[in-house]
């Protein structure tokens, strides 16, 4: 083997290493995003000394990682397979409550392992008056990271039974 030999397999070692590197790099920025898990229900806040407050809408979110993200917006979406056919599917925004001391404020960067709430009020009027089916919130990645389907029934079925409602 000579060192031309030598040259030429150094060089496509190098090669492969730049490309692997590359494809890491894509695939870190571009395709791995940060996981955010999201709770929704209803909660009250227990402060010491004062007792408990009135009920409240919670959506809480948690970054699992691996970086950080900026949550922007509380989603809504009312959808089944026929209104998907149909093209009859219903989307809200909701603007958090800015009067709240104890609810945080949209947007948000979520580091790694962070948790953020948001409070709304629980009333008659609130938002689970019109029976969203999805809730979520959306992130600087322009991905709506949804609530378990099985949290918001249950938050639903509370709501008809304080409130005495049907939907």
């Amino acid at each position: 083997m000579n060192t031309a030999d030598i040259a030429i397999i150094i060089s496509v070692f190098s090669a492969l290493i730049a490309g692997l590197s590359l494809g890491w790099n894509i695939y870190r920025d571009v395709i791995l995003k940060a996981k955010v898990k999201i709770y929704f229900g209803i909660c009250n806040v227990v402060q010491q000394g004062i007792g408990p407050s009135p009920d409240y809408i919670s959506i809480g979110a948690t970054n699992h990682g691996p970086g950080p993200v900026t949550l922007t917006m509380v989603n809504m979406r009312d959808t089944s397979i026929l209104k998907k056919i149909l093209r009859k599917e219903k989307y809200a925004v909701i603007l958090h409550d800015w009067g709240n001391p104890l609810s945080g404020k949209l947007p948000h960067k979520l580091e790694v392992g962070e948790e953020f709430r948001l409070f709304f009020p629980y009333d008659k009027e609130c938002m689970l008056k019109h029976g969203w089916k999805k809730i979520g919130i959306s992130d600087s990645y322009d991905r709506i990271h949804w609530a378990s389907k099985k949290n918001v029934k249950e938050a639903i079925k509370k709501w008809k039974e304080d409130f005495n409602q049907k939907l």
